[in-house]
């Protein structure tokens, strides 16, 4: 049974967790470079494994969420039904926006002049992942040559358009 919002699960970091929003889209597969669809689950932690307070929010892919096992439901009922204002400030914590980062690479350029690079693409997006490397190839940047430098691109809050994340340029980043 696929997870679904409400659900109370099991994700990727420990501590019991509760689902809020689930994202479907298209991304290129960073593989084969072809289209691919995904899905992104966005969790609260309510609490630790340990039944103690300790609110977070993450996403991860949906092979990482399981639903919570029946015997630890239980005992999430009844500490909930025995910590009511706990689970109250749980129901009232709005989850911090998670963003998706796209680290895209070019070859260092000959004036190694990383604001020269952001100058160009301060105004790049939104743009879908698969339009980015074609966009700096576009732009005289060569994507596949070593060494390199990052340029990384922000989605924030995992906004889509068009059924792909939508990214804006963020920052150059030289290694």
């Amino acid at each position: 049974m696929a997870p679904k919002i409400g659900d109370w699960v099991r994700s990727y970091s420990a501590g019991i967790w509760q689902i809020y929003r689930i994202l479907d889209y298209k991304c290129k597969d960073p593989v084969t470079g072809k289209v691919v669809e995904k899905t992104t689950i966005f969790s609260k932690r309510f609490v630790s494994d340990s039944f103690k307070r300790s609110f977070k929010e993450e996403c991860c892919d949906p092979a990482f969420v399981y639903l919570l096992e029946l015997d630890k439901k239980k005992e999430l009922d009844a500490f909930i039904e025995s910590n009511s204002g706990l689970y109250q400030k749980f129901i009232d914590h709005e989850p911090k926006q998670i963003d998706c980062i796209y680290n895209a690479r070019i070859g260092i350029p000959p004036h190694r002049d990383s604001q020269i690079i952001a100058d160009k693409l301060k105004d790049l997006g939104p743009i879908k992942d698969i339009e980015i490397n074609p966009k700096l190839n576009e732009l005289g940047f060569n994507t596949k040559a070593m060494p390199s430098w990052t340029v990384q691109f922000v989605s924030s809050g995992f906004e889509c358009l068009g059924g792909y994340l939508s990214f804006q340029f963020l920052r150059v980043l030289e290694q």
